[in-house]
């Protein structure tokens, strides 16, 4: 009767097990797509900024009025 007892615990427990690995599986997965968008947004920010400093930079150093400063 006991070890019944303790078999049906186990195959409780590995239920339990394979419920909450499947659920860390999905947790991952989405955590995995919110981070490639986050590092795709962060990388097209810099891409945008330095382009932005690239059409700064591109003027040439006798085209800035020292009147300007």
């Amino acid at each position: 009767d006991s070890i019944i007892g303790t078999h049906s615990c186990l195959s409780k427990q590995y239920k339990k097990k394979g419920i909450v690995r499947v659920i860390d599986v999905m947790i991952k997965n989405v955590s995995i797509n919110t981070q490639d968008n986050v590092l795709w947004n962060s990388v097209e920010k810099l891409y945008r900024i330095n382009k932005d400093l690239v059409r700064l930079s591109d003027v040439p150093a006798i085209d800035i009025d020292p009147n300007e400063f």
